[in-house]
């Protein structure tokens, strides 16, 4: 086996491979366009690409796996053992300080403890079971669609909300809010912006992906403001009760108190859970 960077004429085979392979992560970044980037490892056999991992760190000390997928066929021990090192290498140049993978199927734990991994926390799913919207009584602050001119702000409410490893980037939260369904900031009477929440409707799916409130401003309903104003157009008021709109979801850290809590008075059940 071979291992080697990655160059943008690799993209169909990596895509290829993704589509029939069994372990692999969720295609959830733009990894497509960090082909030519320094940390992007593929590794070949017989000429043929045969394995892939790629991680980015988005203006965090963490970074996280962005693309993992090996051939059914790869041993995966090997597979990371090739692919892992000129990774990690490519990070600490960077300033990284640490390296994050989100366990979807559970085909990695093993492997990954092996190389010094652990477990940080559970991420889980919430699903809304009704069609009632949150109720928002008291609470001092209302939504609005997000504009370019809020990008700092919502910055700033992501770092201050979140721990470095779940911190987007300015320029993440820029594309989001041109690609998401929805993406509302959360404000007080004077203009400052105390929260915020992206979601996308790609039917048959309804997902928030994302609630953040200032830590000054969490427990007071805002949170569920945000929800609110997410599930209302997802198919979550009363008054549209049709069987073919989907249900809202979520997904949060399990040890992310105030997340947690703000998506628990919203959505009603857990659906799930992965690493």
């Amino acid at each position: 086996m071979q291992v080697r960077k990655s160059r943008p004429g690799d993209w169909l085979a990596i895509e290829t491979l993704h589509r029939r392979a069994h372990r692999k992560l969720p295609q959830l970044w733009w990894w497509a366009e960090h082909l030519a980037d320094d940390p992007f490892i593929v590794i070949e056999r017989d000429g043929v690409i045969a394995g892939a991992l790629f991680a980015w760190p988005d203006d965090s000390p963490v970074a996280w796996v962005r693309l993992a997928v090996l051939d059914d066929n790869l041993n995966a021990d090997q597979w990371l053992d090739l692919a892992l090192p000129p990774i990690l290498d490519s990070l600490r140049r960077r300033g990284t300080h640490n390296l994050g993978w989100m366990d979807y199927g559970r085909w990695a734990r093993p492997h990954l403890q092996a190389r010094g991994f652990r477990k940080l926390t559970d991420v889980i799913t919430l699903s809304k079971l009704d069609r009632t919207l949150p109720g928002t009584n008291g609470t001092n602050a209302y939504t609005r669609p997000t504009s370019d001119a809020d990008i700092p702000a919502v910055v700033a409410v992501d770092r201050a909300a979140f721990p470095p490893h779940w911190w987007y980037s300015e320029f993440t939260l820029v594309r989001r809010t041109s690609e998401s369904s929805h993406f509302a900031v959360a404000e007080q009477a004077g203009g400052q912006v105390i929260g915020y929440a992206e979601g996308d409707l790609r039917l048959p799916v309804a997902h928030i992906n994302r609630i953040a409130v200032h830590p000054a401003h969490q427990g007071h309903g805002v949170g569920a403001c945000c929800c609110a104003m997410h599930c209302a157009p997802f198919g979550g008021s009363v008054q549209n009760k049709s069987r073919s709109i989907p249900r809202p979801t979520t997904t949060t850290p399990n040890d992310y108190t105030a997340a947690l809590d703000s998506s628990r008075r919203a959505i009603a059940s857990r659906r799930g859970n992965w690493n």
